[in-house]
Parts: C-alpha cells; structure tokens; sequence
C-alpha cells in the first residue's frame, strides 16, 4: 500500500502542485468531479471482475484510494489546463490524456500491481479512460456555461 500512496498520490501531488498555482479554480471545481467519475469506473470494475489492484483488501477500492484522490484528479486537472491554454482541439487533447492514463495503468499491470480477468485488456482500458474523460469533459461544458472559468 505504501507503493501505491506514493506513486499514486504523492508523486502526482507534488507534480499538481504547478497546476494548483496556475488555476485553482478550474482545479477546485475538476478535481472532486474526476475523483467521483473515477470511483464510479472502478467500483464498476472490481464488481464485475474485471481487474483487481495489489494489495488485495475486502474492499477492493482501498487499494484505488491514493489513485481517487492522487492520479486521476490530478491528470483530469491538467487535461483542461492544457484544453483551456493550447488551443487544440478537445478531442486530441482527451485522447492524447487517455493514452497517457493508459501507459500509466499499463506499467501497473506490468509490475503485477495491476490483475486483468474476465477478457479485460490494456484496450478496453484506453475506452474506459477515454469513456471517463468525455464524461468530465462534459461536466467542464457546464461549468463552462454557468461558472465563469
């Protein structure tokens, strides 16, 4: 577990820490969205068997905590940084995020820290990232239209 708070939470909190100062805004109000999304996803996941993350706990999802609360807001926050400040298109940008989201579980399965099963591949992976970040993006759509960003 201590693997996990580091890699998952620590690492990508001292990296947050850029985006943090340069818009604290659109963090405080992606950051809590992305972590619920992600709950959603992987509760979703250990409930229908398709991976499991070391090490294994009753509640499978305290293995994913630092990954809720550390990883997923974080690279969400940066994702809509980017949208917002360079100008490409939202689409390459989410699926430029998805594969990088992708890579990052990748070298979790290849470490064994990441267990695949009931035909879930690194593929089906790169969709539910990909699925993940289109739902994000369309909650940034609505703050868009009701909160000033």
């Amino acid at each position: 577990m201590a693997f996990n708070f580091v890699a998952a939470f620590l690492i990508p909190w001292i990296a947050g820490i850029y985006l943090v100062k340069k818009d604290v805004r659109l963090f405080l109000l992606i950051a809590p969205f992305a972590a619920f999304v992600a709950v959603i996803f992987d509760v979703l996941g250990f409930h229908f068997g398709f991976w499991q993350i070391d090490p294994e706990y009753e509640t499978e999802a305290i293995a994913a905590m630092p990954m809720y609360f550390g990883i997923y807001p974080i690279l969400a926050g940066y994702l809509f940084l980017t949208v917002q400040r360079l100008r490409f298109h939202p689409l390459v940008v989410i699926l430029f995020f998805s594969l990088i989201t992708t890579i990052i579980e990748g070298t979790g399965v290849w470490i064994d820290l990441v267990h695949y099963a009931n035909g879930w591949t690194i593929y089906w992976t790169f969709v539910s990232y990909l699925v993940a970040y289109v739902v994000c993006y369309g909650y940034y759509l609505l703050l868009k239209k009701y909160v000033p960003l």
